[in-house]
């Protein structure tokens, strides 16, 4: 009877195998197309990037009398030539004045997709350093930008020729590509953040600083952080005045900010009195940008550089004026 009972059994799940395939379908139904799926972009080739104001890509027509391809939009064949066709009115972000004279570059979507390492080209520096209000009105980006550029192609000049001039102390701190490449690469990112318009202060703040302390007794005070955008241009302007001094109390500013010496760290004080031992804790200050980001850190050190460069090129005739290396 068990033998009889073990045959059912397997002969039963044979016929449910054999049928099941026909019932699942009929439950289903009919089985649509496979979703479509998208492949991963190259990171290579940016695709769908207009260009030279057309509205298609290049490649999106081709001539079959010339056999060369070009764009829809206008029918153009040469890649690098402006479309032709009147440009489509837009208007500009709320908000946004596209026409003020702001000093900061309007760059490409192109552009927004580089980082602050990608290098920038500084082959061709302005032939001389201008006053601050004789570059775009005195626009604080615009005018770091132009002595940046000033100052890195001197440098690379002063090289060529072997530092004619500066005494062995000065000459020993520009001298080596390796000294004017570091300076080029913390600069960049700097350059970069004024392209897009980017804020440079990355210090602490009200809303973000981290409280250690519930007594208001035992935490540091909030210093806020004077602009890193008007210090630079601050330096940059002295130093074309040749007004060192006042450039290096700007550089100051930056990096060390308005602390007091001793209130720069967390200080723990431990003190006897009649009521027993007790350990009072006083949390440091506000922490600026030369504090929380390190590539702020490392323009800052580039930019005042530049400037003791700016100093050796053009000394001022008042010794007062000018900063001992």
């Amino acid at each position: 009877q068990v033998v009889v009972v073990v045959a059912q059994i397997r002969a039963a799940a044979l016929v449910w195998e054999a049928g099941r395939p026909a019932a699942m379908a009929a439950d289903i139904g009919p089985v649509g197309p496979a979703p479509s799926v998208r492949l991963t972009e190259s990171t290579l080739w940016k695709e769908d990037v207009l260009t030279e104001g057309h509205r298609k890509v290049w490649g999106s027509w081709y001539d079959a009398v010339s056999k060369r391809w070009g764009y829809a939009c206008c029918k153009g064949l040469d890649r690098n030539a402006a479309c032709t066709l009147p440009p489509s009115p837009k208007a500009s972000p709320q908000g946004v004045d596209v026409g003020s004279d702001s000093g900061v570059e309007q760059t490409s979507p192109d552009s927004e997709d580089m980082t602050e390492e990608t290098p920038l080209d500084f082959s061709n520096p302005p032939p001389e350093l201008l006053p601050s209000q004789a570059v775009e009105g005195g626009a604080p980006a615009a005018y770091l930008e132009h002595f940046v550029r000033f100052m890195l192609g001197a440098w690379r000049q002063q090289q060529e020729v072997g530092f004619p001039g500066f005494r062995d102390i000065e000459r020993q701190a520009f001298q080596g590509s390796a000294a004017y490449a570091e300076a080029e690469k913390a600069l960049t990112p700097l350059l970069w953040r004024l392209k897009k318009g980017e804020s440079l202060d990355r210090g602490e703040q009200k809303d973000n600083r981290r409280s250690r302390e519930t007594r208001t007794s035992m935490e540091g005070k909030f210093v806020k952080e004077k602009s890193v955008l008007q210090q630079l241009h601050m330096m940059a302007t002295k130093a074309e005045e040749r007004d060192y001094v006042k450039a290096h109390e700007a550089y100051m500013h930056l990096t060390f900010g308005n602390k007091m010496w001793n209130l720069t760290h967390v200080a723990h004080v431990a003190a006897c009195t009649m009521k027993g031992a007790r350990e009072y804790r006083r949390n440091r200050d506000s922490l600026n940008t030369y504090d929380m980001d390190p590539v702020s850190q490392k323009y800052m050190w580039a930019f005042k550089k530049i400037t003791h460069l700016c100093q050796c090129l053009r000394p001022s005739s008042d010794q007062s004026k000018n900063v001992v290396m």
